[in-house]
């Protein structure tokens, strides 16, 4: 989870009681780590990505301890400011928002806070740039409007932190932040890039803004750009950086992005009304609640709110992304009246447990006798686990659609990565190492399976055919092929398939580069069935 740096000099600036603050920061969803001389550490569940600045959290607290209720009020007024879409942009990184910030006071610690916030956003909800990228920039050294174009790799500009002309090849090849995130734009043979109106770099996102728009102590209006491939995504997230600058005491001010087909005026700053009935809250809370408990509730977690007919309408602020259903609302109920207020109680009911020998447990008992220890590991994954360290390609997987962290974007199409993570952390004990799993993963359907791995200097192909046939033996599966077939997780020749018409599972070696990808020094094999089809 993030770790907000939160310097001591600005929440200074702000009013706020720091022994008080560290007291209760812990209410909003946070875990309070440590401090030194200049800064607060404080760490934030993913999900709230409006609370990654000072100005976030400042907004948050004072609405807790109820010095400001209600959400606070935003809004852009219509500015001139144009951006131009080339048309040819929808095949590189197809999306543009943008605003303008006048009248912001800019210093060190205002530089330094807005900086950190910004790689907060790109290695959260940006997914490391490759979903969207932030661009900061010196509003007056520049001249609108504005033009996103693709340029191709002999286009050269002066990139922020150098001092002479580079090529978009050279940067991707020789600046820091073009090494680290070249692979973004791999792909492609034109880039994308930001000019104004007389030629002259913004940025060339996600990798590195030109150095003409640096901001620095002397800058006075700012221009926000947002690129990215998700359209709600980078809305969501101007909206976020636009409501902090305003709580700075800037205005905003808005542009109008035109594309070929339509043209969209951004930050939006829309207030959204979300519903929920009393006693939903009362049955997923667990107790009773009065009306006006509830609304000051809801006004110290800075939302509006109006009870009518059992029923509560909530005005959700402009910088709230997490929002997505009424159970979201509940939850800052919860933190609003307070966890100290609700007492634990007992179950109301008894209930005896029993055994059920089913197939989970006969499994159970076939692995344990095997020699193997049963681990779990989470459905949700990432396709670099699935599949680019498996040497496979990526196909057919279910992509979540809000993640809240970048090594859970995807649900798990096979358990067997997951079991080679395991592995990895825990390479440093003592061998052989043998675990399985039984759990579901996602294809076409939800399925059941059973992985197992073992690693060790004795790992064989052979070995893994014994333990295979094992366990179907000892299951009563009688009528089995074992055929050759080609994996590219696994050796060539050294790889099965089972099937029973249709294939219910393989096993054989795990490729070397496998291997070396999850930093593993011995052989391991490893086998995979589909207890769906075999049920």
């Amino acid at each position: 989870m993030p770790v907000i740096r939160l310097q001591r000099d600005e929440l200074k600036r702000f009013n706020i009681d720091e022994d008080k603050f560290i007291r209760d920061v812990n209410m909003l969803g946070a875990d309070f780590k440590e401090l030194d001389e200049k800064e607060l550490r404080v760490e934030f569940f993913p999900d709230r990505p409006d609370l990654y600045t000072v100005e976030g959290v400042v907004r948050a607290i004072r609405g807790f301890w109820g010095i400001e209720r209600g959400a606070p009020k935003y809004e852009a007024r219509n500015g001139d400011v144009e951006i131009f879409v080339d048309d040819r942009m929808k095949n590189i990184r197809p999306y543009i928002v943008g605003a303008v910030i006048k009248g912001i006071e800019v210093d060190d610690l205002m530089i330094k806070s807005m900086m950190d916030f910004q790689e907060k956003l790109h290695i959260t909800v940006g997914r490391k740039r490759k979903k969207l990228a932030i661009g900061l920039h010196d509003f007056d050294k520049v001249k609108p409007p504005f033009y996103y174009v693709p340029k191709d790799k002999n286009f050269k500009f002066v990139p922020l932190g150098f001092q002479e002309e580079m090529s978009v090849e050279e940067i991707l090849k020789k600046h820091p932040k073009g090494v680290e995130y070249a692979h973004i734009l791999a792909s492609l043979k034109d880039y994308p890039i930001i000019v104004d109106a007389e030629g002259n770099v913004l940025s060339f996102p996600p990798i590195i803004n030109g150095t003409l728009t640096q901001i620095t102590n002397k800058t006075k209006n700012i221009f926000i750009d947002i690129t990215g491939t998700d359209l709600n995504t980078l809305n969501s997230v101007l909206n976020i950086l636009a409501c902090s600058f305003a709580d700075r005491g800037a205005s905003i001010e808005s542009v109008e992005i035109k594309y070929s087909d339509r043209i969209i005026k951004t930050p939006g700053l829309e207030y959204e009304k979300i519903e929920v009935k009393k006693d939903y809250i009362e049955k997923i809370l667990g107790r009773k609640l009065r009306d006006e408990d509830v609304l000051d509730s809801l006004q110290r977690m800075r939302f509006d709110a109006e009870i009518e007919n059992g029923s509560i309408k909530v005005t959700i602020p402009p910088y709230r992304m997490d929002i997505l259903h009424p159970v979201d609302i509940i939850e800052d109920i919860a933190k609003g009246l307070t966890f100290q207020n609700f007492r634990p109680s007992l179950p109301t009911k008894e209930k005896i447990g029993s055994t059920i020998k089913d197939l989970e447990s006969i499994i159970r008992g076939i692995m344990l006798g095997l020699g193997f220890s049963e681990v779990t590991t989470l459905t949700i994954t990432s396709p670099k686990i699935q599949y680019d360290i498996m040497r496979l390609p990526r196909e057919n997987f279910v992509e979540i659609e809000n993640p809240i962290t970048e090594d859970g974007t995807t649900l798990r199409s096979w358990l067997i990565p997951s079991l080679m993570e395991i592995l990895r952390k825990n390479k440093h004990r003592e061998l052989p190492q043998r675990i399985f799993e039984i759990g579901y993963v996602i294809r076409e359907r939800k399925e059941e399976h059973l992985a197992f791995l073992y690693i060790d200097s004795s790992a064989s192909f052979t070995l893994s055919k014994s333990y295979v046939e094992a366990i179907l033996r000892d299951l009563g599966i009688e009528k089995y092929e074992i055929k050759d077939i080609e994996h590219n997780s696994f050796i060539s020749g050294r790889v099965a398939g089972i099937y029973r018409g249709d294939e219910i599972g393989l096993f054989g070696e795990i490729h070397p580069e496998v291997l070396e990808n999850f930093e593993l020094g011995y052989p391991t094999i490893a086998m995979e069935l589909n207890l769906t089809k075999i049920k």
